[in-house]
């Protein structure tokens, strides 16, 4: 169960294996017991390790496990257990800092574990860009991407028209209709003045029906 439970950790959280392993070996150490007249170790721990070397140090494990962190700080779990950086709403905490930690931040991290009325407005706004990308105002505000979407849907829309009309004009090359003639437009014309549409304003009203001719 005890090998089971540390290859698990082992994959997962490469950090508490070195822990544990450190605190295997003092475990294994301390609950010795040696036998009379000889000199044979029985360890009750069933994990045999050499209790000798020192355990590796976190910060190179780190790096070694995820070095496309660089050397930002890893400040905890995060959203999936992985050392990613989020701007979420409903995460605020992610488990790495944005920036890589500098001798410039150092010196402000020092001075943030004393008395904040020591620290500028400058350097508070520093140290919250140093562990954040964006304040909640910035990564919440409309980003107005529906009006480059309505847009290009308008003129995808546009073209597509255009297309269909084209293609409409070489499939299907309809010949004008006689009505659009001007001999046919001209008796059109008769025919509404001859009918009298629109006596009060309409084209009625401007034909003078005595002499024949149009209103001056």
């Amino acid at each position: 169960m005890n090998n089971l439970l540390l290859r698990h950790v082992k994959l997962t959280h490469p950090q508490v294996t070195s822990m544990l392993q450190y605190q295997c070996r003092l475990n294994a150490s301390t609950t010795t017991t040696t036998t009379a007249g000889s000199k044979s170790v029985i360890q009750q721990s069933p994990i045999v390790l050499d209790n000798t070397k020192p355990p590796p140090p976190l910060d190179a494990d780190r790096m070694r496990m995820h070095p496309r962190i660089g050397n930002r700080e890893i400040v905890g779990y995060g959203l999936k257990g992985k050392p990613e950086y989020f701007d979420l709403v409903m995460f605020p905490c992610p488990s790495i800092r944005w920036e890589a930690d500098t001798s410039e931040i150092a010196e402000l991290r020092k001075k943030e574990k004393g008395d904040w009325k020591q620290l500028s407005t400058e350097d508070k706004k520093r140290l919250y860009r140093a562990s954040f990308r964006q304040t909640f105002e910035e990564f919440t505000a409309p980003s107005g991407i529906w009006k480059w979407t309505m847009g290009w849907t308008l003129i995808a829309l546009a073209g597509l028209i255009l297309a269909y009309d084209g293609w409409r004009r070489v499939a299907y090359p309809f010949e004008t209709p006689d009505s659009f003639g001007e001999e046919k437009l001209k008796k059109q014309l008769q025919y509404h003045i001859a009918a009298r549409q629109g006596p009060m304003t309409g084209l009625s009203a401007k034909w003078d029906y005595e002499t024949g001719t149009w209103k001056k």
